[in-house]
C-alpha cells in the first residue's frame, strides 16, 4: 500500500505510547485514524488535540480482550468512514515476577490483552478487508521479547512469542488466499513509553528527564515512521532497533545448537 491517503487505519492502545507514535504518523500520511483504547480521558485528550491540527480522527473506548468491544470498534469504523484498510494491534500490558509466582490474575491480564487482543483484531478486521477486495494491512506490535524472552516477565515473553507466530500464519494464509492484505510484525527494543508504569497497563518505562537516543530508548513518532514505511514496503519483519537483530540471531543459534544459556 504505498498511497495511504484517505485510507482508513485503526490503532489500539492509541492513547499514549506508541499506538499514538503510530497513529500521528497515519495522520501525518494524510490517513483517516481511529484511535481505540481503555484509558477514555487520555483517549479523548488525544483525539482532541489531534482533531485541532486538522486530523479527520475518531476515538472508540475499546477493550481489547473483549471480542464484542472489539467488534464494536470495527462497526463504528465502518459507520464513520465506510471501511477499513488498516488495523494496528497495539495494546499491550506486562506484569513483573517470578513465572511460578505470579498470580493467575497476572497470567490471564497479560495474554488475554496482549495475545487475545490480537486474536480479536485480526478476526473482527481482516475479514472486511478481504471482503472490499481494496489493498489492507494488519500492523501487529509485539516486541523484541517475541524473539529474545527476558527473565521476569514470563507472561509478556509468552504474549509476544504468540504474535510472532500468528503474524507469520496470518502472513502465509492471506498469500495463499491471494488476498490484498499485507502483514507486519514490529519487533521494538526500547521505546519512551508508559509501559511498566501504574502496574503496566500503558506501555517501558524511563527516566523522562533522559535522551531517548543517547540512553537507547527511541521515541514513539521513530516507531510510527518505521510502521509506514514496512507498510509502503508490504514487509513482514519490523527490527525498530536494528542493533538488536543479532540477539535473535545468537538466541536462535542457541536453538539450533542445542545449548542453553541464562536469559538476559
Amino acid at each position: 500500500m504505498r498511497d495511504m491517503s484517505g485510507k482508513v487505519a485503526v490503532v489500539t492502545g492509541a492513547a499514549s505510547g506508541i499506538g499514538l507514535g503510530i497513529a500521528e504518523a497515519f495522520v501525518s500520511e494524510q490517513m483517516k485514524v481511529v484511535l481505540a483504547d481503555l484509558d477514555v480521558t487520555r483517549l479523548d485528550e488525544q483525539t482532541e488535540r489531534l482533531r485541532e491540527g486538522g486530523a479527520d480522527v475518531l476515538s472508540v473506548q475499546t477493550d481489547v480482550g473483549d471480542p464484542a468491544s472489539v467488534e464494536r470498534l470495527a462497526a463504528a469504523t465502518v459507520e464513520r468512514f465506510g471501511g477499513v484498510h488498516v488495523i494496528c494491534n497495539n495494546a499491550g500490558v506486562v506484569r513483573s515476577g517470578l513465572s511460578w509466582e505470579l498470580s493467575l490474575d497476572d497470567w490471564e491480564r497479560v495474554l488475554r490483552v496482549n495475545l487475545w487482543g490480537v486474536i480479536h483484531g485480526v478476526r473482527v478486521f481482516v475479514p472486511l478487508m478481504i471482503a472490499s477486495g481494496e489493498e489492507g494491512h494488519v500492523v501487529n506490535v509485539a516486541s523484541m521479547a517475541a524473539v529474545v524472552p527476558v527473565a521476569g516477565i514470563a507472561p509478556y515473553n509468552v504474549s509476544k512469542h504468540g504474535v510472532l507466530a500468528l503474524s507469520e500464519t496470518l502472513h502465509a494464509e492471506l498469500a495463499a488466499a491471494r488476498a490484498r492484505v499485507g502483514v507486519s510484525l514490529v519487533m521494538p527494543g526500547r521505546v519512551k513509553t508508559r509501559l511498566g508504569l501504574s502496574g503496566g497497563d500503558a506501555g517501558p518505562s524511563m527516566d523522562t528527564d533522559s535522551d531517548p537516543v543517547e540512553s537507547g530508548f527511541l521515541p514513539p513518532s521513530e516507531i510510527g515512521r518505521q510502521v509506514v514505511a514496512a507498510i509502503r514496503a508490504d514487509r513482514l519483519f519490523v527490527f525498530t532497533h536494528v542493533e538488536r537483530i543479532e540477539d535473535a540471531r545468537r538466541r536462535f543459534q542457541k536453538i539450533t545448537d542445542g545449548t542453553a544459556s541464562p536469559l538476559a
